[in-house]
């Protein structure tokens, strides 16, 4: 299992790239999942995932009222939906979302959870 991204909800995805100093952006896409623009930035071997949540009705648009733009998740790569799960029941952490297609990587899936540190963990599956 390797981290695949670290994940950040934005206000602006135009606004916040500008600070996202040496990175390329690797895309760009409307999640109609999330109701998010989403876009996927990449230095050296460092990828940045921004979530720009549309609407109330974007899971992510409660984070951003109550956040700003900020960190919100980890991802991990896992080689299955089993390994995922696995890992969530081992780690006592608490599935919340998925498992579902990821626009941002080509139809992968990912499945969200929260942690007993009360952080947000993203899982895509190879």
């Amino acid at each position: 299992m390797i981290i695949n991204h670290i994940g950040y909800i934005v206000e602006s995805i135009e606004v916040f790239s500008e600070n996202l100093f040496q990175y390329d952006v690797v895309s760009k896409k409307y999640d109609p999942i999330q109701k998010a623009n989403l876009a996927l930035y990449k230095y050296e071997n460092i990828f940045v995932e921004l979530i720009e949540p549309l609407s109330s009705e974007s899971f992510t648009w409660r984070f951003l009222k109550e956040s700003r733009s900020n960190y919100h998740h980890l991802c991990y790569e896992v080689a299955s939906v089993d390994e995922a799960c696995d890992i969530i029941k081992k780690s006592k952490m608490v599935k919340v979302f998925g498992p579902v297609p990821a626009v941002l990587f080509d139809g992968r899936l990912v499945l969200f959870a929260f942690s007993r540190n009360k952080e947000i963990v993203e899982f895509l599956v190879s």
